[in-house]
């Protein structure tokens, strides 16, 4: 009979008429057809161990060596699927924010600073924000606070750094004749813009617009 870590069978010691006798015995019931095994249970002396074959699947991987608990198993087959779903695992690459290539300020375009929140596209000349030397660390353009009292913007101009935030945005913007985009006292609504920085504008809008309707 062959050795198994998973056996179906145990060895029991019997005396009979004063003789010992080794008794094979069933743990379980046993289909038809089915190969009888049981534990070697051998000694292993040194560093000669014998391997083990038998295929279980709390299985030592040696004669003579304990068979893995069912803890164990657990464990290892745990272990074994965190693997496998890191490999499935697809890898989000980031996709790199896109600013605009004129300044929001002037309009020209050139060297320009970039926003830092999170999908705002606004850039601007070191001039046109009153700075001798780019800021330092993470950046949020004048766009996002208040023109009055520098509180979080809700309410903006959308053809220059203007805005507003929930106090002081009443009266502060009109709607304009382009796309009726809302515009601060500085512009006329009726031409809030050179029609050339508007076309550089519109095309960018139209650029956005896809990648918006992919994101929802």
């Amino acid at each position: 009979m062959n050795h198994s870590c998973n056996p179906n069978c145990e060895t029991q010691k019997w005396t009979v008429n004063g003789d010992v006798r080794v008794g094979l015995f069933a743990l379980c019931d046993i289909p038809a057809g089915m190969e009888l095994t049981f534990n070697y249970n051998l000694d292993c002396l040194g560093n000669g161990r014998t391997e083990c074959h038998c295929g279980a699947d709390n299985c030592s991987g040696f004669l003579g060596v304990r068979p893995k608990t069912a803890c164990a198993t657990a464990n290892e087959e745990k272990a074994k699927n965190a693997k496998l779903k890191q490999k499935k695992r697809k890898i989000k690459t980031e996709q790199k924010q896109m600013h605009e290539d004129n300044c929001f300020q002037c309009g020209d375009g050139g060297e320009l600073v970039m926003c830092d929140k999170k999908d705002c596209p606004k850039a601007y000349h070191l001039l046109c924000l009153n700075l001798t030397q780019p800021p330092f660390g993470k950046w949020e353009c004048p766009w996002h606070q208040c023109d009055i009292c520098g509180s979080p913007a809700s309410s903006f101009c959308e053809f220059c750094p203007h805005s507003y935030c929930r106090d002081h945005e009443k009266g502060a913007l009109v709607t304009s004749a382009l796309d009726g985009r809302p515009c601060c006292s500085e512009h006329n609504p009726k031409a809030p813009v050179a029609p050339e920085y508007w076309c550089k504008i519109k095309r960018r809008l139209e650029q956005q617009k896809p990648e918006e309707e992919a994101k929802e």
